[in-house]
């Protein structure tokens, strides 16, 4: 009983099973019901709203309640900074997949509303030069007609990621908050085979490809990793969708 009343006092509760954090309540809406978290960003979380409790494993069990006075609970040993972007990365492309599926369900104040995108279909528009990307919501039936539009921007210094733009397009397309990681993220420390770098002037662009494999045939820029990470080139791109990051 006493369980359930912290449940349901709670602005926000998250189920644990095994590493990562299921969207189980959420008064603000921000949260999707069903959408799996990061222990990162769990943490984040905890840190800057009131009463958010961790169920770990059943809603019967004991909760763990966490919030801005004791988020100490949730700190575990600092990581890196590559593993900080690598964690909002895979975080952004589980909350595309999530928000796109059909019935997924965010929570209102005392009834779920199903985010099944309006009855549309989401379609994005990647400009690499313009590091921007588009979500549309379109009508499932006619294809064209837009009911809905989001817009994500890289910053001229930051480092562009599809799939960090594509989640904060399309969760503004579905008038959802955008969580602080994803519009913060910090910047990629470490140059990895399908990264693009550049040099100081922005201008010199190249694809960071195996030391022992051929140079593409597109005819675009290539750079060996081992020389790409001896020179220090500055990572504009890390997506990495040639290299099975999508």
């Amino acid at each position: 009983m006493e369980n359930k009343l912290l449940i349901n006092n709670a602005n926000t509760v998250f189920e644990k099973k095994d590493d990562k954090y299921f969207g189980y309540k959420s008064r603000f809406g921000d949260i999707v019901i069903g959408g799996a978290y990061s222990y990162r960003f769990v943490v984040h979380y905890a840190k800057t709203n009131q009463d958010v409790v961790i169920v770990p494993g059943d809603v019967n069990t004991v909760t763990t309640p966490v919030c801005t006075t004791l988020e100490e609970r949730l700190w575990k040993p600092e990581k890196s900074v590559q593993a900080h972007r690598d964690e909002i990365v895979e975080q952004a492309k589980a909350d595309i997949e999530v928000l796109k599926s059909p019935g997924r369900m965010v929570n209102g104040n005392t009834s779920d509303y199903k985010v099944d995108l309006f009855g549309a279909n989401a379609e994005f528009i990647v400009n690499r030069e313009k590091r921007t990307v588009v979500a549309l919501l379109k009508g499932a039936y006619s294809g064209t007609v837009v009911l809905a539009r989001g817009i994500a921007k890289a910053a001229p210094d930051d480092c562009f990621n599809v799939h960090i733009g594509k989640a904060i397009a399309l969760r503004r397309a579905l008038s959802l908050a955008v969580p602080d990681e994803y519009l913060n993220a910090p910047q990629p420390t470490e140059v990895r085979v399908g990264d693009f770098i550049s040099d100081d002037s922005g201008v010199h662009k190249a694809l960071v490809i195996e030391d022992d494999s051929w140079p593409p045939f597109s005819g675009g820029a290539a750079i060996y990793l081992k020389d790409a990470r001896k020179y220090g080139y500055k990572i504009i791109d890390d997506s990495r969708e040639e290299a099975g990051g999508e």
